[in-house]
């Protein structure tokens, strides 16, 4: 994709509501209410295993659900010229993954497994981790998108390694815990900060903290949420990014 036809601003969102675990039908519908109030030609950033939980007594009929859902979700994303960061239960060769991907207009860019599961939910024992070497990004119609998932924002190696390989935008996809929302609220702030980059986080409730976030180059908070379900937006002006590195050079 030739740089010239990227869009430098649009509007980003983040959806936020309670999974109800093993509740497929019920997640989507809650979910296609939330899609449908966002503009054309927009980012949507979506909790993590939105459609399922982490339904772990049947992975199978997870991943069957989410495989016809996400067939769905390339006619919706190609209709409205939408760009969708998600996770979903995956199979590939009979392992099961924690996958992030990405649709955009239309066309699924990317899919990688979580690489940093969270093993006091027990991920590590029904989900196979992925490697150092499954970290991608993509460039969509509207940027460089780098997704990560959930526990992964603790670790900045991976939002620096990301930033290297040209990232102007990353999401979180999460179903953080209310027990660990402070941390939440800093450590999305921090990233944003640290690489000078827009982030886009989208949380669930229930159980979780909420709070989905958009926070832009400086740190400044474009939209947030409480612990309600709802849907946040924010533009995003991408010409910021190198604003941001003109008058606060890092040297990298």
């Amino acid at each position: 994709m030739k740089k010239e036809h990227i869009r430098k601003s649009f509007k980003a969102y983040a959806i936020q509501f309670e999974t109800l675990t093993g509740e497929f039908e019920k997640n989507y519908n809650r979910f296609l209410m939330f899609l449908n109030l966002c503009e054309k030609n927009s980012l949507v950033v979506i909790p993590e295993v939105f459609l399922t939980g982490f339904y772990y007594d049947d992975l199978e009929s997870a991943t069957r659900f989410s495989e016809k859902v996400v067939e769905e979700l390339l006619d919706f994303s190609k209709g409205l010229e939408l760009t969708l960061v998600y996770t979903v239960v995956e199979k590939i060769n009979n392992k099961f993954f924690n996958s992030v991907q990405i649709i955009d207009k239309g066309k699924l860019l990317l899919s990688r497994p979580k690489i940093k599961l969270f093993t006091p939910m027990y991920e590590d024992k029904y989900f196979v981790a992925g490697s150092k070497k499954d970290l991608k990004l993509v460039e969509t119609s509207i940027g460089v998108i780098a997704p990560l998932v959930c526990f992964e924002l603790r670790f900045p190696e991976i939002f620096l390694e990301l930033l290297k390989k040209g990232a102007e935008i990353f999401t979180v996809s999460a179903q953080w815990g209310k027990a660990r929302k402070e941390h939440w609220k800093v450590l999305t702030s921090a990233r944003a900060i640290e690489t000078q980059r827009f982030l886009v986080a989208s949380n669930g409730i229930g159980e979780m903290a909420g709070n989905s976030i958009i926070v832009d180059p400086w740190g400044r908070v474009l939209s947030s949420a409480g612990e309600s379900e709802g849907i946040i937006s924010g533009r995003i002006d991408l010409s910021v990014i190198k604003q941001v590195e003109r008058k606060l050079p890092m040297g990298r």
